[in-house]
């Protein structure tokens, strides 16, 4: 029997393993040896069907900050996510009662759970989540004082629809104040903040600023120093380009820090070319050597699963939205035989 072979009936003959599994193989799946001689089922040949067990057994291998914690329930027969946060009270003034060092038990929205959902997109879901939970808690540090009252500019939980139906109130000419006058109203983490260097670079203004917060709960703003660039030197282009180097900030941590089984998927320590050689070798014709069977059971699953994808009840709504681009049917409308 060839080496292959013994593989082949090691992993997908062994019924035990499969026969509880939420992942499956379909049949005639191929079978790819790996660089390192390891031989792998490619996920786009494997049927998935999570349950909430499954789900909580993929969250129990994620490591991450023991502040935020990517829960599992679910409602009916829907699955989701959501990221419990505990936080301190970023709202609080100095009339608070509380202990300064209480926090706050939060929770996020709530992430879907498709059924079929391959597992590496359901730890990304998981990725997503604690990135937007943690932006929203970068959101709310940034403190603006003006007219001896403090905001948060930059939170998530101003009236839109006000502000839509009254624009002239938040689109106003910007202030003549300079950046330094304005950093003087300014906090992050309850703690000021110091302009080391300004210079114009061409059009551009590069800015470099030295956080002076040292014990924020998101321990990579504390006495870091971060450089931006704006399109000009106004203080609310300022503000703009601070709050997105924060959250740009914010969302490197996750990337180096989120680790699926201890592996860090979207650390830069990852190297970008192997990950494009890893594809190739899962994914190349010559690699999978599909039989006619297995093709046609790929084809089935790959239109099982686009055609599920079809919102339900909009219709009317996908054909103006095509008849907008002149687009009759699309190419792929043999996915959706009963929508389109």
């Amino acid at each position: 029997m060839s080496d292959k072979k013994s593989h082949i009936n090691h992993l997908l003959s062994d019924e035990q393993k499969w026969q509880h599994s939420y992942e499956q193989p379909i049949s005639y799946a191929p079978l790819v040896q790996l660089a390192n001689s390891n031989w792998v089922v490619p996920q786009h040949f494997l049927r998935y069907k999570h349950t909430l067990k499954s789900v909580n057994e993929v969250l129990e291998s994620i490591d991450f900050s023991a502040h935020f914690r990517v829960l599992a329930a679910q409602k009916d027969e829907q699955i989701y996510l959501q990221v419990a946060v505990l936080s301190p009270d970023n709202y609080k003034t100095s009339s608070y009662p509380g202990d300064s060092k209480s926090k706050k038990l939060l929770f996020g929205r709530r992430w879907l759970v498709e059924e079929n959902l391959p597992t590496s997109e359901l730890i990304q879901t998981a990725f997503l989540a604690l990135k937007i939970a943690r932006e929203h808690e970068v959101r709310e540090l940034l403190q603006l004082t003006q007219q001896h009252a403090t905001s948060t500019p930059f939170n998530n939980h101003h009236d839109l629809p006000v502000m839509a139906q009254n624009p002239e109130l938040v689109k106003g000419s910007c202030s003549n104040t300079s950046v330094n006058e304005l950093l003087k109203c300014v906090v992050f983490a309850g703690a000021n903040i110091n302009l080391q260097s300004h210079q114009q670079i061409a059009e551009q203004h590069l800015y470099t600023v030295e956080l002076l917060c040292n014990d924020c709960q998101l321990s990579e703003f504390n006495n870091k120093t971060i450089s931006f660039l704006t399109p000009d030197s106004s203080t609310n282009s300022f503000l703009h380009g601070f709050i997105a180097t924060l959250v740009a900030t914010s969302n490197e941590y996750v990337n180096e820090q989120f680790k699926y089984k201890g592996f860090a998927r979207f650390s830069k320590h990852v190297n970008v070319e192997q990950i494009g050689e890893l594809s190739i070798a899962m994914r190349s014709p010559n690699a999978v050597a599909l039989c006619s069977m297995g093709k046609q059971h790929a084809n089935q699953l790959n239109f099982e699963i686009d055609s599920s994808r079809a919102p339900q009840g909009c219709g009317q709504a996908i054909d103006g939205f095509l008849a907008a681009h002149g687009i009759k049917q699309p190419e792929n409308a043999h996915l959706y035989p009963n929508y389109l």
